[in-house]
């Protein structure tokens, strides 16, 4: 036997020997265990949430068709991260800031999608909240206004791809195309379908300093005020009567233009525009997972300086808008994954882009929840139309519109 040969079993036994004298080594920790909640500290604690929306959509706008792979219209992609600590034992300081990613907007299913353009980011909450045991809790800094979904109030847990209030949602920025008859020829684009179709809600995510009063039999009141200029107040209720789940609310707002999203005219909303908003909503489940919704509301705008057809004269310095929704559902759990959601909804507004205009939209959709990995599943269909008694060409023939076919389907994961 060699010298490297007597060497290397050396080696080898001494090895063998240490390891059977060293202890086990450590078991590695399973980090699919770890703590859900982490802490800044022994005073606040983090935790970090979010979503996942994407949707898959086929719109025919009555002369073409496009399919698109993009953003949920009704509910965005964000990331958040909350806060929480005691000041005493009365007293806690609660901190929200969330922000969404959006990429592929929905509002462009018959554009090209990949043009760097739908990609976007912007910021819902940034907000410092204290919550009093009972006297209620102040908001400062951005997040929703004391009215934000007043007129979308919905029980029926389908929100993922249907909204309350209104069956706009989907459509976004999609327009209204001109018949072949219609005053300016076929296929000119006109009116959005979220313009001329709305819900008339009261304030998302703004600037605001808000107070939520105490629930006192289920009611609660809410007031603040909004960016520099604006106040908003509204009355919520939610409770049970008789065995059957009741949530509503009424609310009024108040402010310059551009503060309630879909209240005003695109090109002729701007800062001295007075704009008022007066809406509420109710939605009712029986023990049977039946229920009903609804919701209506009227906006004001007032413009001192100029007309609301764009001319400089002032025979006209105000402009009324109105509109209706109701809807019927049922839920129930057919399956062990979760609750299976089923909705149709129906919804009119009146004069909100020009006077004489009626735009109504209609839809169904069926949610399946995924109770175990916090996801919804959900298919749903679309109708928009829209009739005006606006002229237009050199004949001032009656303008027409192609009806728009939205069909939609899409998943929804939160964390």
């Amino acid at each position: 036997m060699t010298k490297l040969n007597k060497a290397l079993m050396a080696t080898t036994a001494i090895a063998f020997a240490a390891g059977l004298s060293m202890p086990a080594a450590a078991k590695k920790k399973d980090p699919s265990k770890a703590p859900k909640v982490v802490s800044s500290g022994k005073k606040m604690k983090l935790k970090l949430y979010g979503q996942i929306a994407r949707t898959a959509s086929y719109t025919d706008n009555g002369v073409a068709g496009g399919f698109a792979n993009s953003e949920n219209g009704n509910t965005s992609t964000r990331m958040g991260i909350k806060a929480a600590g005691k000041i005493n034992n009365d007293l806690k300081l609660k901190l929200r800031y969330e922000f969404n990613f959006r990429a592929a907007h929905e509002n462009r299913p018959l554009q090209a999608q990949n043009d760097g353009l739908d990609n976007d980011f912007d910021i819902r909450w940034a907000d410092i909240q204290f919550h009093h045991k009972r006297f209620g809790t102040v908001y400062f800094g951005r997040g929703n206004g004391p009215g934000n979904s007043s007129s979308q109030t919905d029980l029926s847990g389908t929100s993922t791809g249907q909204k309350g209030g209104g069956e706009h949602w989907e459509f976004q920025q999609a327009r209204f195309l001109e018949t072949d008859s219609s005053a300016n020829g076929a296929t000119r684009q006109n009116q959005r379908v979220d313009q001329s179709s709305t819900n008339l809600d009261a304030t998302s995510r703004s600037s605001r300093i808000r107070y939520d009063s105490p629930s006192i039999m289920g009611f609660q009141l809410r007031g603040g005020v909004i960016d520099q200029s604006g106040y908003e107040f509204a009355l919520w209720y939610k409770g049970k009567v008789a065995g059957m789940k009741i949530k509503g609310a009424v609310n009024h707002s108040h402010g310059n233009g551009g503060l309630f999203p879909g209240s005003e005219r695109a090109g002729i909303t701007a800062a001295n525009t007075e704009l008022s908003v007066t809406n509420g909503s109710i939605s009712v489940q029986s023990p049977w997972g039946l229920g009903v919704s609804g919701a209506a509301g009227v906006s004001e705008r007032h413009r001192p300086d100029v007309d609301f057809d764009g001319t400089a004269a002032l025979e006209l310095r105000s402009k009324t808008a109105h509109f209706w929704w109701a809807a019927i559902w049922y839920r129930a759990k057919f399956f062990e994954l979760g609750e299976t959601r089923f909705k149709y909804g129906f919804n009119q507004t009146h004069d909100n882009v020009n006077e004489g205009d009626i735009a109504e939209t209609h839809g169904f959709t069926i949610v399946q929840q995924i109770k175990s990995t916090g996801t919804d599943a959900y298919v749903g269909y679309r109708h928009a139309s829209l009739e005006t008694d606006q002229v237009g060409g050199t004949a001032n023939v009656a303008e027409e519109f192609n009806d728009i076919n939205l069909f939609t389907m899409g998943f929804r994961a939160r964390f």
